[in-house]
């Protein structure tokens, strides 16, 4: 029997309520709604922690946050430790099995070389290792305030690299497509993680998907236009298994780390007001609906 190629799509800070198959209808997600389509849609799924890495943990190991050693948002100082090298990672219990494995995007599970990406397993990483950096310079400009100075942090494994002006969703997308296209060359199975931040902060998209959306204010307008991004990167990432023929033997899951930030430095303008540009409406309707519902009959809730 063939080993299935397996390509885990993540997201950042994405709502539950902004794809087209969850019911938005605003956001335009016609390859993710595709895939759902085909496939099968979660609706009871929850993330392991509603921060980056402690989510990532879990999702990589199989383990409680806590139980895989990281419990909190890791830091961004070089050098730092995160994810113990003693955690066995899908990357590095897919080895044994042949399988090829690449990282792109987002890792933030630690920046120490001995807790990086390639040590966890993944044969191939390009990305960034902190929490979050600018899509356009790929500069980590948010531990200031922890007396951690702005850092360029953009990585080819343990090579620093720079391609100012690219678009990471972009970056990731394109590489991602690229190791698929060479699994053409090799009889092994692979195992991809297509790790985007978006649609974390800071709120950046190039203005062709900005125009997608004019008709929106402008922190929905942003917000769809970065998911919108991500879901023709996913269109991209289908293309190239279908060009090279192994879509049918790929199992493919998306999801996001956690649900929508409201914090009000998404605005970028200094606004003093919580940030309403994602939407998680779906996976709060019911807990509204039973606190509606107790108030009209004058109960405690």
């Amino acid at each position: 029997m063939k080993q299935p190629n397996f390509i885990v799509v993540y997201c950042d800070d994405l709502g539950y309520g902004d794809l087209g198959c969850y019911g938005s209808e605003t956001v335009k997600t016609p390859h993710l709604d595709g895939l759902a389509d085909e496939g099968i849609r979660f609706t009871n799924w929850y993330s392991n922690s509603p921060v980056c890495s402690p989510s990532r943990a879990s999702l990589l190991t199989g383990k409680y946050p806590v139980r895989a050693g990281v419990g909190e948002i890791l830091g961004a100082k070089r050098g730092s430790h995160g994810l113990p090298a003693t955690e066995v990672t899908l990357a590095k219990a897919l080895k044994p099995a042949g399988y090829r494995t690449a990282l792109y995007g987002k890792w933030h599970l630690g920046l120490s070389e001995a807790t990086s990406p390639n040590a966890h397993g993944f044969d191939e990483f390009f990305g960034f290792k902190a929490g979050c950096v600018d899509f356009y310079s790929h500069i980590f400009y948010w531990g200031q305030a922890h007396g951690v100075n702005p850092l360029h942090d953009l990585w080819e494994n343990e090579t620093e690299v720079w391609e100012n002006g690219r678009y990471m969703t972009e970056l990731i997308t394109e590489r991602s497509v690229d190791f698929i296209k060479r699994s053409r060359e090799q009889e092994a199975p692979f195992f991809l993680f297509a790790s985007y931040n978006a649609p974390h902060y800071p709120m950046h998209a190039p203005q062709e998907y900005m125009d997608r959306f004019a008709n929106l204010p402008w922190d929905r307008q942003v917000m769809a236009a970065m998911i919108a991004a991500v879901d023709d990167g996913v269109g991209e990432i289908v293309k190239a298994l279908k060009e090279v023929g192994c879509y049918e033997d790929t199992v493919i899951f998306f999801s996001s780390d956690n649900g929508p930030s409201s914090e009000s430095r998404n605005w970028l303008d200094g606004t003093e007001d919580i940030y309403y540009g994602g939407s998680a409406r779906g996976s709060f309707a019911g807990i509204k609906q039973v606190c509606l519902r107790a108030e009209s009959a004058n109960l405690p809730y």
